[in-house]
């Protein structure tokens, strides 16, 4: 099988100040590409970057990295998720990492893929402790429905009815990095003492 990643950056960063796409991991590397680099390390063949708001300023930021520009990225996060999908439409499936979901292991990552080629599932949603994560892991066929779905679709009640949950042990799976402060954090539990 031969599958994409999505890291999906679109939103506004509100919260945050600025756009979490471009925040620096202590090596330097703007987030966003971090996420693409995980992703690519886990084995996917393909990584797109969804961004809306504030798309130029972060193309420029992120130099040549393959980037989906969605407008309509307001209109929520199944949107963004379908922008990707269609990015990434001829691949068997799509692991999707939001930017916010700060320090998956990429070995959680590779087990998602492997468990997804195993079993064949329309949908892998990791889970830790029984909660279901913010990663997910998409089939085609079900990537094809969700493209004709509107773009409000809630995609966490798709993948509650779809998904075959996977147990992993890696807390950051539900992690969702919105502030400066949770921001500092996520940085020292990653990256600690700043290591690369």
């Amino acid at each position: 099988m031969k599958h994409a990643g999505i890291v999906l950056a679109a939103g506004a960063s509100t919260r945050m100040g600025e756009p979490k796409a471009l925040l620096r991991t202590p090596a330097g590397i703007p987030l966003a590409r971090h996420q693409a680099d995980l992703l690519r390390l886990a084995g996917c063949a393909h990584v797109v970057i969804v961004l809306g708001s504030e798309y130029e300023r972060i193309r420029r930021g992120l130099g040549g990295a393959d980037m989906v520009h969605h407008p309509g990225w307001a209109q929520g996060r199944a949107s963004s998720v379908q922008a990707g999908l269609r990015a990434a439409a001829a691949y068997d499936g799509c692991l999707i990492l939001p930017v916010d979901t700060v320090g998956v292991a990429p070995a959680t990552l590779r087990t998602t893929l492997d468990f997804a080629e195993r079993a064949r599932p329309a949908a892998v949603r990791p889970v830790f402790t029984g909660q279901p994560g913010k990663i997910a892991w998409i089939a085609r066929e079900l990537a094809t429905e969700l493209l004709k779905a509107p773009a409000d679709t809630r995609l966490d009640l798709i993948l509650k009815d779809r998904a075959t949950e996977l147990p992993v042990q890696d807390a950051a799976i539900l992690s969702n990095v919105n502030t400066p402060e949770e921001w500092i954090a996520a940085v020292r539990r990653v990256w600690p003492g700043g290591q690369k």
